[in-house]
């Protein structure tokens, strides 16, 4: 009877510690699980061409908004770029006041090797009080009119509002501006534009 009893606890010791690693083991796997859309509150899709003019440039992507509730905390824009060889104008993005670009990232122009992307991003700060843009952000644009040979790439652009829990506005909008071209002795950089309201 002592043996059979014996038995018993040790058979009862034996399954609480198969309970207990198979419950640690359980919730490790579950915190390793990878955390998809987090704080997304909301995603926007772009799809634009230089339709106006003959030139082969366009971007599409998506814009993805995180917060909670009524605060956005970060904007990524993630984009794919196509310049044409024949367009100075290239692609810009224009953020919105009250909005800084945290980090840039480029594989423009990743069709030419030896080419720094780098090289073919630059950012302008507005400085008048009555835009309702803050940052333009060229990719592949030479203000120079001349070509640079055009190519694919893709952008991702950080968004960080100026204020902590930041409050969505209508007015927030993200400007997307593609092409160019000459007529009657007039240069245009961006011909072909659209607002994307993000919020």
């Amino acid at each position: 009877m002592k043996k059979k009893s014996k038995y018993l606890i040790l058979l009862f010791i034996f399954i609480v510690i198969v309970s207990i690693l198979f419950f640690l083991n359980f919730n490790k796997k579950e915190t390793n699980e990878p955390v998809v859309n987090g704080n997304i509150i909301q995603v926007k899709n772009f799809d634009l061409d230089a339709r106006s003019t003959n030139l082969k440039t366009m971007t599409e992507g998506s814009i993805f908004v995180e917060g909670e509730k009524e605060h956005i905390d970060h904007i990524k824009i993630v984009a794919h770029v196509e310049i044409d060889p024949a367009d100075w104008g290239g692609v810009a993005f224009y953020i919105p006041d009250q909005w800084s670009v945290s980090s840039i990232t480029s594989s423009y122009p990743e069709s030419q090797s030896g080419l720094k992307p780098v090289e073919y991003v630059s950012t302008w700060m507005n400085s008048s009080d009555d835009s309702s843009w803050r940052t333009m952000i060229e990719i592949g644009r030479e203000r120079n009119y001349k070509t640079n040979g055009g190519g694919t790439g893709t952008i991702v652009i950080d968004l960080i509002p100026d204020k902590k829990d930041k409050s969505p506005s209508e007015s927030l909008k993200i400007g997307i501006e593609v092409g160019s071209e000459e007529k009657d002795g007039k240069r245009v950089m961006g011909t072909d534009s659209v607002e994307v309201p993000v919020f």
